[in-house]
């Protein structure tokens, strides 16, 4: 009976530890959750959000992030405002999808920036962040891809799902014109 008892209160131990070593486990493999990680932690020790948010931007600019791609730090630091306030939008916002949505109201004339930095800290909700910028309208699809593109993003992977949403009509390099063998789609003139 002891032991029964013992095995139970192991495994309840176990299974309550279990979710919080996922969420860490991810955390270290996504920009974004790595960063909030870091802006929660700066902000539980007392500094102000606002400041909090501006350190942790500069520090992932000029130190880098283990979860940041090098190849995205230039974006970055060109658009560093926008780059501090998404970061400090980090606090509320969990998910790339959290953080465009939060993004396009704090940054309306920047959407452009707001799809991209939010594709950079969360590459695997490209996909979420592409259909909530055709839904909302707050930039065109071509814009949603090129800021896709900029984010380091496979735009052959974006699929619009959304009612209304324009999708991605933008044919992948090799199709179209000239592009015979790439399957329906080869245009080519007819020296006949």
């Amino acid at each position: 009976m002891r032991n029964r008892f013992i095995f139970s209160l192991v495994m309840s131990v176990l299974i309550a530890i279990s979710p919080v070593a996922i969420a860490q486990d991810s955390a270290g493999s996504v920009p974004g959750l790595q960063i909030r990680n870091q802006l929660l932690t700066a902000i539980d020790s007392g500094t102000p959000a606002e400041e909090a948010a501006v350190n942790v931007s500069n520090e992932v600019l000029a130190e880098g992030s283990v979860a940041v791609p090098a190849a995205s730090l230039p974006y970055l630091q060109t658009n560093q405002p926008a780059f501090e306030s998404m970061v400090g939008l980090l606090v509320d916002n969990a998910t790339g999808f959290e953080l465009a949505i939060a993004g396009f109201g704090a940054l309306p004339e920047q959407s452009s920036d707001v799809v991209t930095i939010a594709m950079i800290l969360f590459p695997e909700d490209a996909n979420e962040i592409y259909n909530v910028a055709l839904q909302t309208g707050v930039i065109s699809a071509e814009d949603a891809l090129l800021a896709a593109i900029n984010a380091g993003i496979d735009t052959s992977t974006l699929t619009a799902t959304a009612a209304g949403a324009a999708g991605n009509d933008v044919s992948p390099l090799g199709v179209g014109t000239g592009a015979a063998g790439a399957g329906g789609g080869d245009t080519t003139v007819s020296a006949n």
